[in-house]
């Protein structure tokens, strides 16, 4: 009877245990969610929605890897120094440029982002060689709905799957007319 006492006290300890383990490391992995979508936040808020261009490009110094890469509708660019370049040229061609974020979620390393981007280009975009010209300013005021997966290592981004709206864009900025669009109808289709 004694021994039977003694086992179930080391049931009961081993099941207490586990329990105590088990809630320790649900509580360790939400931190560590929080803490990436915290990351995120300050992201959009600190360098993209920034209109001091110092102060932005500071923050990318902290929130970036220096071999962050995003992959987007023009194809993928490698390093800390693009990112930069990028944070430049957008306040550049759109000084009041805001990145509001509508959801997020975070899985592991992962943490998805639905933001809505807003501004009014008031410098010149530049071109992307084969895939658009240069935009001169236009004083239009875009909203741009985006959707982005990034992937944290240590506390900083280390990549970006980024999709946006271009199609909204090139209308609200006056480069597509629709009433003047002509589509060519597929041979499959004749």
């Amino acid at each position: 009877m004694k021994r039977l006492g003694v086992v179930f006290a080391i049931v009961i300890a081993l099941a207490v245990g586990f329990a105590a383990g088990f809630k320790t490391a649900l509580v360790r992995e939400h931190s560590s969610l929080e803490r990436n979508k915290q990351i995120l936040r300050r992201i959009h808020k600190e360098i993209w929605s920034n209109p001091d261009l110092n102060a932005a490009l500071k923050a990318a110094d902290e929130l970036y890897t220096q071999d962050f890469v995003v992959h987007d509708s023009t194809g993928d660019s490698y390093g800390l120094a693009n990112r930069k370049k990028d944070i430049a040229e957008n306040l550049s061609a759109y000084p009041d440029y805001k990145e509001e974020v509508l959801d997020m979620v975070a899985e592991g390393d992962m943490v998805v982002t639905r933001f809505l981007s807003t501004g009014t280009q008031k410098g010149d975009l530049p071109a992307i060689p084969g895939y658009q010209p240069r935009i001169p300013a236009n004083g239009k005021f875009v909203r741009i709905p985006e959707l982005a997966v990034h992937r944290l290592v240590n506390g900083r981004l280390a990549e970006q799957w980024e999709l946006q709206d271009n199609w909204a864009v090139n209308l609200q900025a006056g480069l597509i007319d629709p009433d003047k669009m002509s589509f060519a109808t597929p041979k499959a289709c004749r």
